[in-house]
């Protein structure tokens, strides 16, 4: 009886240990590869989470949106493509606004979430809330009460132990609020647009603005859209982002006393991003008519 012996194939070596010639290639292909879908994926959910933000209107320093803008950013910087990821998140944000912006009333802020990083589709989870005043205005919160005092509290315990800060922050709030008081206490236009425009005018007098261009404004609707310098913006230096928040909130104080009702303002251009002026979206804050 014969035995057939079968021989066993070998790779062709490189003669220095039998490394498979060609397998260094194919790794480091395969790393390549890897790397960009990684970018690829981050991108996507950079756009994905500035649309949501965008479109229902969330705020991006606390809560669940702060915490999934951080994690992007170090995946962004381990990766090399933070400037990528932030262009990419301003674009979805962008997007989302026009989306808010052109949904029929009442349906605002109700909008799916297609956020992927958040694990699945789902409603929004932030709840507005509305009380009724004088008139025939509204009240809309920007966040739950509870949220906004631990964010107080988390910034007050960060800022205790540096004496400067603390400083910096107490004429933070001392000087917001003193300009609010004074737009509230402002008579108002014979219209309203004049009423607009005289609370714009006593930003420009303290300071906060420079220049400012109305180039849009529906009372009906309560819309309107403006281009501004400010002072923000201009001592800020470069940035990714718009920096103009505070200037966003005295803006919504402005839309308050002129319209009667909440508004949410948003900046969509910014001088610090290299643009020539910063450009201010104003609309009403609506609350969800049915809540999920």
């Amino acid at each position: 009886m014969s035995i057939r012996i079968r021989r066993q194939h070998r790779p062709q070596s490189g003669g220095d240990g039998g490394i498979p010639i060609g397998s260094g290639e194919h790794v480091l292909r395969n790393k390549n590869d890897d790397r960009t879908a990684l970018i690829v994926n981050i991108k996507r959910k950079a756009f994905q989470l500035g649309m949501e933000v965008g479109e229902n209107n969330h705020v991006e320093t606390v809560g669940w949106v702060r915490s999934e803008l951080n994690a992007l950013k170090m995946e962004a910087e381990i990766l090399g493509v933070l400037l990528d990821v932030s262009q990419k998140y301003i674009e979805g944000k962008k997007l989302g606004v026009s989306r808010r912006l052109r949904q029929p009333e009442g349906q605002q802020g109700v909008t799916k979430a297609t956020y992927a990083g958040r694990g699945q589709t789902t409603k929004s989870t932030r709840v507005q809330n509305v009380k009724t005043v004088s008139g025939d205005g509204t009240f809309v919160e920007r966040i739950p009460p509870k949220e906004g005092l631990k964010s107080t509290i988390s910034v007050m315990k960060f800022v205790a132990k540096n004496p400067e800060v603390k400083k910096d922050l107490n004429g933070l709030f001392a000087g917001i609020f003193d300009i609010q008081e004074r737009l509230m206490d402002m008579p108002p236009g014979r219209d309203k647009r004049e009423t607009f425009e005289k609370c714009l005018q006593l930003l420009r007098e303290v300071g906060w603005i420079e220049k400012c261009d109305v180039a849009m404004f529906n009372e009906q609707q309560a819309v309107v859209s403006l281009r501004s310098t400010t002072a923000i913006a201009e001592a800020f230096g470069n940035s990714d982002e718009p920096m103009c928040q505070p200037v966003c909130n005295l803006l919504e104080t402005i839309g308050r006393k002129t319209f009667q009702m909440s508004v949410v303002v948003t900046e969509v251009e910014c001088v610090a991003q290299g643009r020539s002026a910063c450009k201010f979206e104003v609309s009403p804050r609506k609350a969800p008519s049915l809540r999920q």
